[in-house]
């Protein structure tokens, strides 16, 4: 049972930054919509499924990580932010079809009808621009990402939060 419990708390600790920062992405996004479709409350169904996508997210980041596909640009930095994003966006933009996709397969009682009914149902334009928003998140989280794995968490941190004084620094250019 101990065995058990140190991995649960091992992938808590690995999903805790991506799952913090989808769950404010999905939350901003959520009420967008809510914002854009005239619906000005953001009911605790939307709440859940905003929380809810967040913890698929961050967990959908963990897998793909582990993927050997996500170490293919060993260089640049730059080429592997872009990469992930990539990756990611890819794996997101999917989960956010699926979420489309399975009311109206409750709707019109099939996944063949509910297909067709997405055609006319769904306000492509809307989730366009809420792909944008989510693949620009995930741009945001890979650079965050790499960095903290580059410089070290306690680098970042001090960078960040740190005084002038306790950040070391770098060479003056005059």
């Amino acid at each position: 049972m101990g065995r058990i419990w140190a991995v649960v708390v091992k992938e808590v600790k690995e999903a805790m930054p991506a799952m913090i920062f989808f769950l404010l992405l999905f939350h901003m996004i959520g009420l967008t919509k809510a914002v854009v479709l005239d619906e000005f409350n953001f009911t605790a169904l939307r709440a859940a499924a905003a929380t809810m996508g967040a913890l698929i997210a961050a967990k959908g980041i963990l897998l793909v990580d582990m993927l050997p596909i996500s170490r293919l640009f060993p260089g640049r930095l730059i080429y592997q932010i872009l990469w992930k994003t990539l990756l990611y966006g890819m794996m997101v933009l999917l989960l956010r079809f699926v979420e489309e996709l399975i009311p109206l397969i409750s709707k019109h009682g099939g996944l063949a009808s509910a297909l067709k009914a997405m055609q006319s149902e769904v306000d492509w334009p809307l989730f366009a621009v809420l792909g944008l928003w989510i693949l620009g998140g995930l741009f945001l989280y890979s650079l965050a990402s790499a960095l903290v794995k580059e410089f070290g968490p306690d680098r970042v941190k001090a960078a960040l939060f740190g005084s002038n004084e306790s950040r070391p620094r770098s060479a003056d250019p005059a």
